[in-house]
C-alpha cells in the first residue's frame, strides 16, 4: 500500500497524558494505522502502559527525556497542559509537535480523536505545514545572586497570593521605564499564550506566529492600565516592589517559585522557537470560532 511513496516522517514519537485512560485508545488507533507504513514508532513507559502494554511489539519504549533525540516528530495526545509539558522536552531540539486533543479547549491540540486516521495519512504525505511559534526565555535573578532560567510557551505570570494585598511590579522595556503595575499582578504572554491566561485577564488575541510580546495586567487598580503589545525582540525587566506579601512567579501555569522584593525577572524571546504542525485545511480563524464558540 505504501511502496514507492515518500514518507515525510519516518521516526514518530508518541506521548499521551497518563491520567487520561481514553488517550490509550488513541495510541492503539495510531499504532494500528501505522503498522503497514515504513515508519518506526517510539514512546515512553507511561504512554505504553495506557494500552496495557499491547503496543510493545510495535513500538520502541524509551525514556521520555531521550525520546526527542530519536524521532522526527512527536504526536501529543492530551490537552494543552500535556502539550506544554512535551514542549519543554524539545527545548533546543528542532522536533515538531502535532497535538491530538483529549482535553477541553485545546488551542495547541487541534486534531480531534475522530480525525486521527485521516490526519496521519496526510501527515506522512507531507501535507501538514510547519509553524514557528515564538517562545520566551525567563531569567529570575535573586538578590543573593542566584539565577534560574525557564522556557515558557504561553506566559510567565507574576501574581499575588490569594490572601495578599495589592502588589506593585515595575516593568522596563530595553532599559526604559514602562510603568508600575498595581493590582493582582501582570502577565507577559507570547502570541500563542494570548488565548490562555492572558485572554482570561482581558488581553487581546494575537496571531500565534507574530513576533510580539503581550503585557496584560491582572485586575489592575488603575482602570486606564490596559494590555500592551510589544515588539517580540524587546527585553523586558520586571521587579517586585512590594514588601512582605506572598507573590509567585508562575511559568506556563505548571510550575512556580516565590518572589521576593528586589528580585528581577528578565524576559526575552528564546532563540529556539517551538515547531508546531498544523492542518492547512484548518485556518486559525476556524480554530477560534470552534474553541471560543463564536457565531
Amino acid at each position: 500500500m505504501t511502496e514507492g511513496k515518500r514518507i515525510a516522517y519516518k521516526n514518530i514519537g508518541l506521548i499521551a497524558n497518563p491520567i487520561k485512560p481514553e488517550s490509550g485508545k488513541g495510541i492503539k488507533k495510531i499504532v494500528e494505522k501505522l503498522r503497514d507504513y515504513p515508519v518506526k514508532l517510539f514512546t515512553d513507559e507511561e504512554t505504553c502502559k495506557l494500552t496495557g502494554d499491547s503496543c510493545k511489539p510495535h513500538v520502541k519504549v524509551v525514556d521520555r527525556l531521550v525520546l526527542p533525540d530519536k524521532v522526527d516528530v512527536i504526536l501529543v495526545l492530551g490537552g494543552d497542559g500535556t502539550f506544554l509539558t512535551v514542549a519543554k522536552l524539545v527545548d533546543k531540539k528542532p522536533v515538531p509537535l502535532l497535538g491530538i486533543n483529549f482535553g477541553t479547549l485545546g488551542f495547541l491540540t487541534e486534531i480531534s480523536i475522530d480525525e486521527i486516521e485521516e490526519s496521519l495519512e496526510r501527515l506522512l504525505n507531507g501535507e501538514f505545514v510547519l509553524e514557528n511559534r515564538p517562545v520566551i526565555r525567563v531569567k529570575v535573578l535573586r538578590k543573593n545572586g542566584h539565577i534560574s532560567i525557564y522556557r515558557c510557551v504561553n506566559e510567565v505570570a507574576i501574581k499575588r497570593d490569594t490572601l495578599a494585598r495589592i502588589i506593585e511590579v515595575e516593568v522596563e522595556a530595553d532599559g526604559e521605564y514602562v510603568t508600575t503595575f498595581r493590582g493582582d499582578g501582570v502577565i507577559v504572554a507570547t502570541p500563542t499564550g494570548s488565548t490562555a491566561y492572558s485572554l482570561s485577564a482581558g488581553g487581546p488575541i494575537l496571531m500565534p506566529t507574530l513576533s510580539a510580546m503581550l503585557l496584560t495586567p491582572i485586575c489592575p487598580h488603575t482602570l486606564t492600565l490596559r494590555p500592551l503589545v510589544l515588539e517580540g525582540k524587546v527585553c523586558l525587566s520586571a521587579k517586585l516592589k512590594t514588601e512582605s506579601e506572598t507573590v509567585m512567579v508562575i511559568f506556563d501555569g505548571q510550575e512556580g517559585i516565590e518572589l521576593r522584593k528586589g528580585d528581577v525577572i528578565e524576559i526575552t524571546r528564546s532563540p529556539y522557537d517551538l515547531l508546531i504542525l498544523r492542518d492547512p485545511q484548518k485556518s486559525y480563524y476556524q480554530t477560534l470560532r470552534e474553541k471560543l464558540k463564536w457565531g
